[in-house]
């Protein structure tokens, strides 16, 4: 028992599960040096996104011999929310909607997709930053995950309900997880 009690003090695992009301969400264009970007303060909501990978297994008499990696697959996007707030971030002027942010239209009609090659469609960078409710701590620990050139596939909104749900892709294997240390 001793023991048990002398590891939970030097090594205190902490499971947190993200509120996306402690989280922004910026959709970023591709412009340089300084990009245009789009805050989305969540009020309710959540946001999956899932890493594919083929794995291909060769066989050899019936038993288990080679395995390789087979084609890359792109990484999925699933968000549904209700804003509580939109700010322009680093704009001037007219703040687009995010649905112009996400089709190049109206306020954002000048931005640029985040795809270096511009012959492929329009994409954005999704930037999740979470940082949780610290009551008592003056610095907290960020978590940023950074989404790829984002493209949707579809949209869904429902007035009634003030929700919109999205589904995308990313010309990305994998998310972009960094945490980064932020003090008041």
């Amino acid at each position: 028992m001793q023991l048990q009690c002398l590891l939970g003090k030097i090594w205190n695992p902490k499971f947190l599960q993200i509120d996306l009301k402690d989280a922004t969400i910026t959709i970023q264009d591709g412009s340089t040096p300084t990009p245009n970007s789009l805050e989305v303060k969540i009020g309710e909501g959540n946001v999956t996104f899932t890493e594919n990978r083929n794995v291909e297994y060769t066989l050899n008499r019936g038993l288990l011999d080679e395995v390789r990696l087979g084609d890359q697959v792109p990484l999925d996007v699933t968000l549904d929310a209700v804003w509580e707030f939109i700010s322009g971030g680093t704009l001037t002027g007219a703040i687009p909607t995010v649905i112009d942010a996400l089709k190049k239209i109206n306020n954002a009609s000048d931005w640029v997709s985040t795809d270096e090659d511009v012959c492929r469609p329009y994409a954005v960078d999704l930037i999740i930053a979470h940082q949780p409710a610290c009551s008592s701590a003056s610095a907290a620990e960020e978590e940023i995950t950074t989404l790829p050139d984002f493209r949707y596939d579809n949209i869904a909104y429902d007035l009634r309900a003030g929700t919109i749900a999205m589904t995308g892709r990313c010309n990305a294997t994998d998310a972009i997880n960094v945490r980064q240390f932020q003090s008041s």
